[in-house]
């Protein structure tokens, strides 16, 4: 009897923890066909209870390109939700998806996000060097006129792409600049950047980097340690590619490893054991990891490490959040491919949940509702 009552204790007890119910919403953006001359963008947000579909509505239309350039652009680059509201694209505009509207349609190379600002560094021929942030409180977007202000570690290091193919350059204060490598590869070509875009690198400390190196018919990559203050470099490794439009992203996983995230491959780059490896499952997320490998059935899911289905999907467009996960669905014949919605892992029934949507440019990530 005693257990007994223990037990309807405990059930009572834990009762509303389980009736309760969790709100996600999935960002998702459309492009509106009413407005390709534009390149307008519709950003929606799909609602979901305990993992099912409920609806959605649209946040906010934004125009990719203005007077001939690139705008709001949310197909470049590693778009950025912050502070579960605010929007950051990959080229540094900023929308908030909240009041829904655009905070800042200029462009930079957002750094980090940090309280209630977001900090990002400019580097262009007609601007010039500097770092500025948006604060999001005040809404006020600034450059820093501090000129010891240092938000991330690394010291002046530039390519020069005039003539392929290119060098790096460093620029230590007061001192003429040094050459550092004379030939630094030719950049990633065929991308939807109006330029060739720096190769990705990223810095280990102040003294030591490690940068990406693309030969000319972008089929191999390179990954060289470079040392400013000695001025040399040495090879980690190499490994085989194909040409991409999608462009490359360096992530910096920890103080000796980094994951660069280039089309359908995702290549560990481990300092420790001085290795590149092409990686066949990404890093599990919110205990979700695919097979990056495309292969005739597309990739395979897996959930803590179980089996949980086949689907042909592009890497990009893989989100996950507590509970939950989505991926556009795509039809293969040929070379071609079709979309067929969207899939979402409902968490209480142990599934994929088909979603009908009109062809996504791009999902941006989870947010809690």
């Amino acid at each position: 009897m005693k257990k007994l009552l223990q037990f309807i204790f405990l059930f009572l007890l834990t009762t509303p923890f389980l009736a309760q119910e969790v709100k996600q919403g999935l960002i998702v953006v459309h492009v509106d066909p009413n407005g390709k001359s534009e390149f307008r963008q519709k950003i929606m947000v799909y609602h979901f209870i305990n993992g099912s579909y409920i609806g959605r509505d649209e946040l906010i239309t934004v125009s990719g390109k203005k007077d001939g350039k690139d705008n709001i652009r949310t197909d470049l680059g590693v778009n950025t939700l912050y502070n579960n509201r605010y929007l950051i694209t990959g080229i540094g505009n900023i929308i908030d998806l909240k009041d829904k509207k655009v905070l800042f349609d200029g462009r930079a190379n957002l750094i980090r996000c940090s309280n209630d600002s977001a900090i990002f560094y400019t580097n262009d021929i007609f601007k010039g060097k500097y770092y500025s942030v948006y604060n999001f409180k005040t809404n006020q977007y600034g450059e820093v006129k501090n000129l010891m202000f240092k938000p991330k570690v690394g010291q002046d290091v530039e390519f020069d792409k005039t003539t392929p193919p290119f060098k790096l350059n460093f620029y230590p204060q007061n001192k003429p600049k040094v050459l550092l490598v004379a030939d630094a590869g030719y950049g990633q070509s065929g991308t939807k950047e109006s330029r060739v875009p720096d190769p990705p690198m990223y810095w280990l400390d102040n003294s030591n980097f490690v940068y990406t190196n693309f030969n000319k018919e972008n089929t191999e990559l390179s990954f060289y340690k470079v040392n400013v203050e000695a001025k040399s470099n040495s090879l980690i490794g190499k490994i085989a590619v194909k040409p991409e439009s999608q462009l490359a992203q360096l992530q910096k996983v920890n103080d000796t490893q980094a994951i660069l995230f280039f089309g359908n491959k995702q290549i560990l780059v481990d300092l420790t054991a001085n290795t590149v490896t092409d990686l066949q499952f990404t890093k599990p997320t919110n205990g979700f990891s695919f097979e990056y490998k495309t292969n005739s059935y597309g990739h395979l899911v897996k959930l803590n490490d179980k089996d949980v289905g086949k689907y042909h999907f592009q890497p990009k467009n893989f989100k996950t959040e507590t509970n939950i996960a989505s991926f556009v669905k795509e039809l293969i014949i040929g070379t071609e491919s079709y979309q067929q919605g969207m899939a979402v892992w409902n968490y209480n029934k142990q599934g994929w949940q088909s979603v009908d949507s009109e062809d996504v440019l791009t999902l941006v990530g989870w947010i809690k509702e």
